[in-house]
Parts: C-alpha cells; sequence; structure tokens
C-alpha cells in the first residue's frame, strides 16, 4: 500500500527559462496578484518531489497537466514545441497545445497535436481577446471535437467580459457534445453566476485552481451537486499560487475522503484515461 495520496494537479502553466521571469511578471500585471514562483519547467517538477503533509496524511502530485496560451499567432508553433518537447522527456506531464484565433491554419494545427503528444487545447480569451463563442471560433472548436480534443477554457475576468460564464453556456447550447473544462471553476469572480448560468452536462467539466482561497466548502459543493461529483479537477494556476497551499485549502473543506480522492485524483485520471482511448 502507498505512504501517499496520489495528487493530479490539472491546471500548470510552464515558460522556458530565459523569458519565464518576463511572463511571470506579465500575469503578475494583469491580475494584480502576487505570483507564487517564475513557472520554468524545473520548478513545477520540484513540485512533485515534494512530500506534503496535511493532517498528519501526506500527499504527493504524481502528474501535472501543462498548457501556455498564444498572445499572438506567430507563438503557436514555438509554443506548441515547447511544449510537446517537455511532455516528451518527462512522462508525468500533461500537454496540452495552444492555438490563436488569427491562425488561418488550425485545422492543420489541431490535426498535429495526437503527434505532439498534446491531448487537448487550451484557450485564453482574456489574453488572446476574442469572446468564447464568437462565430469565426466554431470552425475551431468543431476542428476539435471531431478530433476528440477537449478544450480547456479560462473562464472569468474581473474587467474583461470575453470568458464570462455566460458566453461558455452560449457556446455549448449550439454545440453541446464538445468536451469543454471550464477553468477556474467556471468564471473566476464571477462564481454564483457560473453556478445559475451553466447547465449540467456529461460534456462539461472543471477544475477548481485560482478558486479555493476566494470561495467557501459550502460554494463548491453545491457545484458538486448541480454538475456531479465526476466533473471536477484539482488544479493550482501554477505559478500564480502554490500547489501544496491549495491543496491544503481543499483538505481543510473537510469534505468526506471518497469525495476528496475523486477532486484530487480519481476523475483526472478517469478523464485521460478516457482521452487516451477514445
Amino acid at each position: 500500500m502507498s505512504d501517499f495520496i496520489p495528487v493530479i494537479d490539472a491546471h500548470c502553466h510552464i515558460f522556458p527559462d530565459k523569458i519565464a521571469e518576463k511572463s511571470r511578471d506579465s500575469v503578475r500585471d494583469f491580475y494584480e496578484l502576487p505570483m507564487y514562483t517564475s513557472g520554468t519547467v524545473s520548478h513545477l517538477q520540484a513540485e512533485r518531489k515534494q512530500s506534503i503533509k496535511i493532517q498528519n496524511q501526506n500527499y504527493k502530485i504524481v502528474r501535472q497537466l501543462i498548457c501556455s496560451p498564444a498572445v499572438a499567432p506567430k507563438q503557436t508553433e514555438s509554443i506548441n514545441h515547447f511544449i510537446s518537447e517537455t511532455v516528451q522527456n518527462d512522462s508525468a506531464f500533461v500537454g496540452f497545445g495552444t492555438i490563436h484565433p488569427d491562425n488561418p491554419d488550425y485545422e492543420a494545427i489541431l490535426s498535429g497535436f495526437k503527434q505532439q503528444n498534446l491531448i487537448g487545447l487550451k484557450l485564453h480569451s482574456d489574453f488572446q481577446q476574442f469572446n468564447i463563442d464568437e462565430s469565426n471560433m466554431y470552425p475551431v472548436y468543431k476542428t476539435a471535437q471531431s478530433l476528440h480534443l477537449p478544450v480547456l477554457f479560462h473562464m472569468g475576468d474581473k474587467k474583461l467580459k470575453y470568458s464570462h460564464p455566460e458566453k461558455l453556456a452560449c457556446l455549448l447550447k449550439e454545440m453541446p457534445r464538445l468536451t469543454a473544462v471550464a477553468a477556474h471553476m467556471g468564471g473566476y469572480s464571477h462564481w454564483t453566476e457560473a453556478l445559475e448560468i451553466l447547465k449540467p452536462s456529461e460534456y462539461l467539466f472543471f477544475d477548481i485552481s485560482s478558486t479555493l482561497q476566494f470561495i467557501s466548502g459550502d460554494l463548491l459543493m453545491k457545484f458538486i451537486q448541480k454538475f456531479g461529483e465526476s466533473q471536477f479537477f484539482f488544479g493550482s494556476d501554477f505559478p500564480m499560487w502554490s500547489p501544496a497551499k491549495e491543496l491544503e485549502t481543499l483538505v481543510n473543506f473537510h469534505y468526506p475522503e471518497k469525495l476528496l480522492y475523486k477532486l484530487i485524483y480519481q476523475n483526472y485520471a478517469d478523464f485521460l484515461h478516457y482521452q487516451k482511448n477514445d
């Protein structure tokens, strides 16, 4: 029997060493929030090497989803190469690729994901400046759906409306079978609206990154009761937050042991198994 409980971190960002500090500072300035660290690959790998002790129980991060959005069309190829190379060098990483709305060759880019060991698409509409439900994005979503690529959407912003929950609700009304992961519990700073607006679906999942320290355990439980306990994944939004501290916050919600295990490990393990065998 293992001497620790495994954890999958389903939302992490990494940057090449030479631009990590600059990238971190850009994110810090955009959100006006302090950052945990710079977001290099080695920093993220170090999170897996530590044993996290919470309430006399040992936890250990065993897998991490990595991604990085392209904020300009010319960045897409290099970012996807960086994520792909990182995944190939470390099997504990799970890679999601990127695309920019102005990439005309989106079909070729998305079609190449599986060969690059990229199992999904990450979009950050606030950074990339497009509304989630814009009509010109539907061909991208349809291509992703046809290729069985889940789409991880950044959700919510205090100032901008590009990623408001209502945008995702409109998209999913038109494309109900698109596998979507709504980051930040469906809408950073818009959680009550996300709970009200979004509709339960077997194709809609949530990660709870950049959320836990801003909400109560009761609110997360309301989401779980509405959407289903199998639809939620633990995530840290590294390098913005410390994965260990985010995990501690979740553990301190004092959920039943079986539910906690699903949130921190089993749900995403099942999700990855499905994606691999789809």
